[in-house]
């Protein structure tokens, strides 16, 4: 895959803050991974991410897809705003958004962070 996408975006953003997040590339990951039901942040991801209520600024949130796999992920922001990457380029969108509202899937926030 060519290019910079949402996990992407976010392995950098966290990298920057000092935090390794696992490479999808290293598992079967393609164009299609959302449609074959696979959920790599819970699947590969559960022991270094807690789920949380009132997400902070930094904390991650997912998005889910028409099959309920959460094939989509941003950075919370601040104003119920979030931080991610998609076809547009990496832009910031609203979480009160009817779009994206009704896509969330939960957010998350790294144990054992320190900022």
């Amino acid at each position: 895959m060519d290019g910079l996408d949402c996990w992407g975006f976010l392995k950098l953003v966290y990298a920057d803050l000092g935090f390794k997040l696992f490479d999808i590339e290293d598992l079967e990951y393609g164009r299609a991974w959302g449609l074959r039901n696979k959920d790599y942040f819970k699947e590969n991801y559960v022991n270094d991410w807690m789920r949380v209520d009132d997400p902070l600024p930094l904390d991650g949130v997912l998005f889910l897809n028409s099959r309920g796999v959460a094939n989509h992920a941003g950075v919370v922001f601040k104003n119920r705003k979030f931080i991610h990457c998609c076809r547009a380029g990496v832009i910031i969108s609203r979480m009160d958004d009817k779009s994206w509202q009704k896509r969330i899937e939960g957010f998350y926030r790294l144990r054992n962070k320190a900022w």
